[in-house]
Parts: C-alpha cells; structure tokens; sequence
C-alpha cells in the first residue's frame, strides 16, 4: 500500500473535494499539539459506508465532549461521506472522519478556534487489520503495561485522538514481543477492551464483556449484544478480573476495522476455536448484518 500522503484521489476537507496530496492543515494546528481532534471510522460495504448515522452522532459527541462543535450538520457530513466513497468507487473500503480545532492559538485553552472536518476513504485489502487467515486461526494478544484510564482523569467517552496513545504503544510492544494486539486492564485492574477494539469471552455458552466505564460506547460492540440477544445467546456485562482469561474457553475481539475477530490466545494462555459454536454464530451472524442478508437489520436510530 502506499504512503498516506502518496495517494491518489479526493479528500473531502471543510466542505471542499481537494485532491489528496493537497489536504493539508498547518503546524500549528491546536489539534496536533493538544490533542484537540475527535475521528470515527466507518466500513464500506457494497459501495455503503456501514452504520454511517451512529458513526456521526458519536463524533458530534465526541466533539462537545472535548468543548467544541462541529461545523457541519449531521447530514452535510452524510452527504460528503457517501460522496467520497462513490467518488473514490470504493466498494469494500474504510472511510475516516475527522474534526480538530484550527491554528489560531497554541495555547492549552482554545475556546475561539476554528474547528476543521475532513473525510477520506480507500480500499480495504484483505489482512489490513490482521492477517488473512485470523477468523478461522484467531490472533494472539499479551496484557499491556498501561491501564486505560478512569472516567474521573480522562474523556473516555469520547472518541479522542489522544485516548488512542496508549493504544499505539501498546499495540507497537504487542508486535514487537511476537503478538497481534494487546488486552489492556482499567484503572481498577480489571479487564478493559484491546488497543483499539471491544473485547468478549466465551464461557459455557455464555458472552462475558466488561462494561464500557472507561472506553467509549462501542459500535460494533452493541451490534454483537444485539446479535448475540437475537440468537438467545446469553450475555453478562460486567467487571472481569485477569484471571477470567483462563476461566474463559475463548475470546474474540470486535470493532469497525476487525470486524468480529477470534482470538488464539491471551498471554500464555490458548483457545481452542475449532469447536467453539458460540464465536462461530457471532461472526457469521455479523457477516450477515454487514451483508443486509440476515434476519436483523440496522436499527432506525442509526440510519441517515
């Protein structure tokens, strides 16, 4: 794949098609030096950026949760992101939405700033997230070091380029020690999501998750409750201790880039996912979702 920056194409850019190369912000965007920058992103499938209406109404959130607007409605930003992609002729892609405060000041308080929005997309090869053959193999994650932090010290509810630090560094040591990703625990030491996804175990026919205190309110994640209530697969939400990884007989990831993801192993600890049913319904369940072939459908708060 090539560089970000190398790309053709367009990027919508404070409501402007610009050529790729040329979507530019300044240096000293408040954004880049305070972390003043919300994003979501969004699959495409079928030429349809999937679950679009939730997508925006979380970086609405996320905005006013860091103490600014956004400058365009709800269904500007709709318009532009079904632009880009059929523009681009994306059929099975990623769209990536953004807003951040502008360059007017660099100084940690920006009430007055400007507030910028870009939207861009690009096909998704497969293997992006993880390797090709990871929903019938499963990938491999270690504990990180660093906790997500409670909902008293940072906005965890908000979809912040800055609560994604940790992830990143994490997720690099991840790598480096021989994994795919990594489980991170809450401030309290319990089990809290992945670098950049929800986490679920399986445990004799029963969903566990952990709640959704100290990271945002995923997506994806609510689309697996709901899948996993449609199936009458029971589910338990609640605190998880490290050492429910061992009680568990499997585990998966799910979020908009991996989608619902197995997962082989957490630490020194392996699952078995030749006979695991539950996990199996999950994803083929969602595959259906993300195919407008199976019996759910996309609730009506979150269409245009």
């Amino acid at each position: 794949m090539l560089p970000f920056d190398q790309r053709p194409g367009h990027i919508w850019l404070d409501g402007t098609l610009v050529e790729w190369p040329q979507a530019r912000l300044h240096v000293l965007t408040h954004g880049l030096h305070y972390a003043s920058s919300v994003f979501e992103g969004v699959r495409v499938y079928a030429g349809a950026p999937f679950l679009l209406g939730a997508h925006l109404d979380r970086l609405r959130s996320s905005a006013r949760i860091l103490d600014f607007d956004l400058a365009y409605s709800r269904q500007e930003l709709y318009d532009a992101t079904t632009d880009v992609v059929a523009k681009a002729g994306i059929e099975a892609g990623y769209v990536r939405i953004n807003a951040w405060r502008g360059s007017e000041v660099i100084q940690t308080a920006a009430p007055h700033t400007s507030v910028h929005t870009s939207v861009a997309a690009w096909e998704l090869p497969a293997g992006y997230y993880a390797p090709e053959d990871a929903l019938e193999g499963g990938i491999g994650l270690c504990t990180g070091r660093y906790r997500r932090p409670s909902p008293d010290s940072a906005p965890v509810k908000s979809k912040a380029a800055g609560n994604y630090m940790i992830g990143t560094i994490t997720k690099n040591e991840a790598l480096r020690a021989g994994f795919d990703d990594a489980m991170l625990l809450d401030g309290d030491g319990n089990i809290a999501e992945a670098t950049g996804a929800h986490l679920f175990f399986t445990r004799a026919g029963t969903l566990h998750t952990p709640d959704t205190r100290s990271t945002i309110d995923g997506i994806t994640r609510d689309c697996v409750l709901r899948i996993a209530e449609h199936l009458g697969i029971p589910c338990v939400v609640g605190d998880l201790a490290p050492d429910f990884v061992r009680q568990a007989d499997g585990a998966f990831l799910c979020g908009t880039a991996c989608e619902v993801l197995p997962v082989n192993r957490i630490d020194d600890h392996p699952y078995d996912l030749t006979g695991n049913a539950v996990i199996a319904a999950v994803v083929s369940a969602y595959r259906d979702l993300t195919a407008g072939s199976g019996p759910l459908t996309v609730p009506d708060a979150w269409a245009p």
